[in-house]
């Protein structure tokens, strides 16, 4: 690449800001996913559907539609101008006069949200080009730099838009931001290689050792997601590397589970693993896309669990990154 501020530099870093994605949201002031103060920027788009996933709305790679029934004013003060417009009649009203909603109808084209006039009907996700998004992230450089912050990509799984998150990471550091990245692993190894160069640090997800169980949880095998952790671990993405496992009671969390995933990290060379516990924060997301939650009557793990679980961690020679950044 030419010198900063030649004219040839100057004309790919004009295409590659206009290289445009679907992003999901984009959070401020995160402190809990890398060094310092951050900004998460989710992709949209995923391989896996993780059965406690807190982004549903990032599994698909393109905007959907999120009803929240409860600011719904139907027959109160509004007359359904979101049933007329509907041209799959998802939307329709019953002779009681509730409105009903058919998912399995609806397209997301997102002409209802339209004419909603209570905020009942909105398009979670947008499509931004890789200068929009960090317009927005550049907001908070006063902070990245006092805290030693800067931002992540998440998602969703960020490689789903390989091109948008490529051109998106190589623009955060020309500006000179410490950048992260979250991924779940079922990615081209291509990819994955060419994204670190302009990564500062990696969080590369690890869910379950076993294939059969992996793919109940997930809907994907294991297979890839450990082939390419071997590599990422052995060093040969010459970033910073932290294995992220979220502990779900009932799907992930024995001794025997955690103990699994930490050796084969600190088998692959890995030196660095992290536990997070199951949350439901989520979980009322899935009834706004019409999409049904099975962990729905799980609870998160207590902190005693959490600590007993982190010990087998530290015990298989890994340092336990909770709580460091």
């Amino acid at each position: 690449m030419s010198r900063r501020g030649s004219p040839s530099n100057s004309k790919i870093v004009s295409e590659r800001s206009g290289t445009v994605g679907y992003v999901s949201d984009i959070q401020r002031f995160s402190l809990h996913d890398g060094p310092g103060i951050r900004t998460l920027v989710f992709i949209m788009g995923c391989p896996l559907q993780c059965k406690w996933c807190c982004n549903p709305e990032g599994q698909k790679n393109y905007p959907q539609l999120r009803y929240i029934a409860t600011k719904c004013s139907c027959g109160i003060k509004c007359d359904a101008p979101c049933a007329r417009v509907c041209p799959n009649d998802a939307v329709t009203v019953t002779s009681a006069g509730e409105l009903k909603m058919d998912w399995e109808l609806c397209d997301n084209c997102g002409q209802c949200t339209e004419v909603c006039l209570y905020g009942a009907r909105t398009m979670l996700g947008s499509k931004m080009t890789v200068a929009e998004v960090l317009a927005e992230v550049e907001q908070d450089s006063s902070f990245y730099n006092r805290s030693g912050g800067g931002v992540t990509i998440g998602g969703g799984e960020p490689l789903v838009q390989f091109e948008f998150t490529l051109k998106l990471l190589e623009a955060g550091k020309e500006r000179f931001l410490h950048t992260a990245l979250e991924t779940c692993g079922h990615v081209s190894w291509k990819h994955l290689k060419e994204v670190s160069e302009y990564v500062d640090l990696m969080y590369y997800d690890i869910k379950h050792l076993d294939a059969d169980r992996h793919r109940e949880l997930t809907g994907m095998s294991n297979d890839l997601i450990l082939r390419n952790a071997r590599k990422t671990l052995t060093g040969r993405l010459g970033c910073e590397v932290i294995v992220r496992t979220e502990v779900i009671p009932g799907c992930n969390d024995t001794e025997e589970d955690i103990r699994a995933i930490a050796r084969f990290v600190a088998e692959s060379g890995g030196e660095k693993m992290e536990l997070l516990p199951y949350h439901a924060l989520g979980s009322s997301k899935y009834t706004q896309l019409g999409i049904s939650y099975e962990l729905s009557d799980t609870r998160p793990p207590t902190e005693e669990r959490m600590n007993t679980l982190r010990k087998i961690v530290e015990s298989s020679g890994l340092k336990e990154m909770t709580g460091v950044y």
